[in-house]
């Protein structure tokens, strides 16, 4: 039954279980009191953009980069030598977990601080304009980082440059712990995208179609010099940072015994994938993938 299954659906699961792996070992307490950000429930997101990205482009994170470090190594080791600080002699070391970068993996730079990694996305696809560079410059920010004077100035700046940039805005109605209706009014930025000249799509974050759709429509416009922006609706299933569950009144226990779905909400990606190749295929598939030696 795998072989009906496309690498894909392999690479969604395998995020998923070296998430779980990390989390298990957060528990554990094996990480040198590192903040890691996981992210239960970005795994179509961080996939969909390392199947989107082609030779010469490039990836600005933010401190919750773990998804899009693995899906970009696709090794759950080299992630965790990172994390551990385990370096040979003469290597560049690692800047942890907040701020995990990797220059092999077409990651330049990731930042800690809130909306930072903007305005170095925009300095880098002004580069590449000056000096006729090939590429397209990807950022990933939130529904916090939007907040920030930082994310005007940055799209305004990309837009009167004609900067090959795509900002995508992964929007889980939470930063800091607060929802957006508890900290801030809506905002619509299809409305402001189209003031500004700015092609703007809105998409569901947890569908791997979906995100793969979008991110190569926008990576077509910014191919032509035009900025795009792409909001994904998704959610994160652990808390803000370290193990889950960490403290009782964790809104959702995540266990590996449990099995790698998080319940049955339609914003799990692999509830998705459960739905869309059936229960049998997806439990093989699931096993084939934990069975599998860790790479």
């Amino acid at each position: 039954m795998i072989n009906h299954c496309t690498s894909e659906y392999v690479e969604l699961v395998r995020l998923r279980y070296y998430q779980h792996k990390i989390n298990e070992m957060l528990k554990a307490g094996q990480f040198k009191q590192i903040p890691i950000h996981l992210a239960f429930g970005h795994e179509a997101a961080a996939l969909g953009m390392d199947l989107t990205m082609q030779e010469n482009d490039v990836l600005c994170l933010s401190h919750r980069n773990v998804a899009y470090n693995l899906a970009r190594s696709k090794s759950l080791i080299s992630i965790l030598n990172s994390y551990m600080m385990d370096h040979k002699p003469g290597e560049i070391p690692s800047m942890a977990s907040m701020n995990l970068a990797s220059q092999s993996l077409s990651i330049p730079y990731t930042s800690s601080i809130l909306g930072n990694n903007l305005a170095v996305a925009a300095g880098i696809a002004m580069n590449r304009n000056i000096s006729k560079r090939p590429g397209i410059i990807f950022v990933v920010t939130g529904d916090g980082g939007i907040e920030e004077g930082i994310f005007w100035e940055t799209m305004i700046f990309a837009r009167s440059n004609n900067l090959g940039l795509v900002i995508v805005i992964g929007n889980d109605n939470c930063s800091m712990s607060s929802t957006i209706e508890e900290r801030r009014c809506q905002i619509n930025l299809s409305l402001i995208c189209d003031g500004l000249g700015v092609g703007y799509r809105e998409l569901d974050g947890a569908s791997l179609a979906a995100v793969k759709s979008g991110l190569n429509w926008a990576r077509e416009l910014a191919s032509n010099g035009n900025t795009a922006i792409v909001e994904m609706h998704l959610e994160t299933f652990c808390q803000h940072a370290g193990p889950t569950p960490g403290w009782p009144t964790d809104p959702l226990r995540i266990s590996l015994e449990d099995g790698l779905i998080l319940g049955d909400s339609l914003r799990d990606p692999l509830v998705q994938l459960r739905l869309n190749i059936g229960a049998d295929i997806y439990e093989a598939l699931e096993k084939t993938v934990i069975e599998a030696p860790i790479q």
